[in-house]
């Protein structure tokens, strides 16, 4: 077995860390992108007690972006954001065309957020 200088090694760490893949950006804004909001404070068996679950209707526009850029980012890393804010990012494993969505906002984000998602 041939050993690999240290040197070398760091290298390949920082350059393939450097071609790892940054997160698709998807922007939700409540004023347009959401017809229809309903927050869940408690639920029964919430996996994450820790969060919010807010539920929404998307307007047809926010629909059509949301399946289009699922689509692209199939497989890869999807940062959400609402009202400018990161809510969360995972990895797409289908397009999303429903037309609605289940977010989950942290509970100590909710209280700042709360002004921008009642206009």
């Amino acid at each position: 077995m041939m050993k690999m200088p240290a040197a070398l090694c760091g290298l390949l760490l920082l350059t393939s860390s450097a071609w790892a893949e940054q997160p698709a950006k998807l922007f939700y804004n409540s004023q347009t992108d959401f017809v229809e909001m309903s927050l869940a404070l408690k639920a029964p068996g919430e996996p994450n007690p820790g969060y919010i679950g807010l539920s929404v209707v998307l307007s047809p526009e926010a629909s059509a972006r949301t399946a289009a850029l699922s689509a692209q980012a199939m497989y890869q890393p999807l940062t959400i954001y609402l009202n400018g804010r990161p809510l969360s990012t995972a990895t797409v494993r289908g397009v999303i065309d429903t037309g609605q969505l289940r977010l989950q906002i942290p509970k100590e984000s909710l209280v700042e957020m709360m002004p921008s998602l009642m206009r």
